[in-house]
């Protein structure tokens, strides 16, 4: 595992939360209204024209519009899997960190989203000895790639 890696897990969840709602927003589309004006005249003499909106269901284009749907419906989901895959792939990774201390460090800065400095404060050290052991840790443990 990378520091690149791990350093994307905030990002993930945050891209799972927008696919989540770009999905709902497309569930939620409704039928398609459409309207125009057309000519008319009135019913009595003088037959005076006159214009007359219409509104109805544009069940043709209502048709495509839902294959489109279903079509950008799955490349979402694709993707929003892909993107908890991941996720759980990295908090795996972490949770497998047997030092304690280590551990904790990588779940404030990577899952909790802490910075180095809270950490620091948080384990009594420095924050540069915290963002160092971490960096050690990895690349003396480079297993989960």
């Amino acid at each position: 595992m990378t520091k690149e890696e791990l350093d994307q897990l905030q990002d993930l969840r945050q891209e799972i939360r927008e696919l989540e709602y770009k999905i709902a927003r497309l569930r939620n589309r409704g039928t398609r209204i459409v309207s125009d004006k057309v000519q008319a005249s009135s019913k009595e003499f003088p037959y005076t024209p006159t214009n007359v909106k219409i509104t109805g269901i544009d069940f043709k284009g209502d048709e495509k519009s839902k294959r489109q749907l279903s079509r950008k419906e799955l490349l979402l989901k694709v993707r929003k899997q892909q993107a908890e895959e991941q996720e759980l792939r990295i908090t795996e990774y972490i949770n497998t960190v047997t030092d304690s201390k280590i551990r904790r460090m990588m779940e404030y800065k990577y899952i909790e989203g802490y910075t180095w400095e809270k950490i620091g404060r948080l384990m009594h050290c420095d924050r540069t000895t915290a963002e160092k052991a971490v960096a050690k840790y990895l690349r003396e443990h480079p297993e989960g790639k």
